[in-house]
């Protein structure tokens, strides 16, 4: 994935494909350490799921002076540090209002069970793109397929970074009315047991929000998806 590439001036709005098409994005002012650092190198001292750098680099001052920072970022190198985020929506019927799949599951950071949307990491195997990264995902830990997909972000966006600290990045999609998998099978992962999947309506999933129970990178994609599904009258 390649990052945007034209600058454009301060507080000038630009179009925003995918999903928020028309929206206009604002573009700060340049930064005044704006193209002035450079990563000199970045040396993985931890490997396992995750990887640890220790990434050291440099800033170079207006009088040209330069000094080193040393930083510890964390990264997924075996998913190429992209993943994708589905936000599996159910539109409402005559019996039931409308609703969000979510999964429940075990969060080894927090040491808590969280609510989370389908997700996980890129795999070059596995995956053309990110969008069958996020069907796959969908169906292996919500058990749900098909629907209509939108693209929350532009073709050429590089993805939403996930931390400051962390190198990966993730691309989040709607699926509209997405259906259960007929085949009964869910495909999951050792550390994935856990998972508890469930429906809630859009005020729970409010609540969930706002009581800290949803992890960031789902909340990322549930504000996006929300958007969308106001501008279609779905919500």
């Amino acid at each position: 994935m390649s990052a945007p590439s034209a600058e454009v001036a301060a507080g000038t709005p630009r179009s925003q494909a995918g999903g928020n098409a028309g929206a206009a994005v604002h573009v700060p002012a340049e930064h005044p350490w704006h193209n002035r650092f450079e990563v000199k190198e970045d040396r993985a001292v931890h490997k396992r799921y995750m990887t640890m750098f220790d990434r050291t680099v440099e800033f170079t001052s207006e009088s040209g002076q330069t000094q080193t920072v040393q930083y510890d970022v964390v990264g997924h190198p075996q998913c190429s540090f992209v993943s994708a985020v589905a936000f599996p929506f159910h539109p409402a019927t005559s019996t039931s209002p409308a609703q969000v799949t979510l999964v429940r599951e075990y969060a080894q950071g927090p040491n808590a069970l969280m609510y989370t949307l389908p997700c996980g990491g890129f795999e070059p195997k596995r995956h053309a793109n990110l969008r069958e990264c996020a069907v796959a995902e969908m169906r292996e830990e919500a058990m749900l397929v098909g629907g209509e997909v939108v693209d929350l972000l532009p073709e050429d966006h590089p993805g939403q970074s996930e931390l400051k600290w962390s190198r990966n990045r993730f691309k989040p999609f709607l699926f509209i009315d997405p259906q259960p998998d007929t085949s009964g099978h869910a495909e999951r992962d050792a550390e994935e047991h856990t998972i508890q999947v469930m429906r809630v309506t859009i005020p729970e999933l409010h609540d969930i929000i706002r009581t800290g129970q949803l992890m960031m990178l789902s909340v990322y994609a549930a504000f996006l998806s929300l958007e969308v599904l106001r501008e279609r009258k779905l919500i």
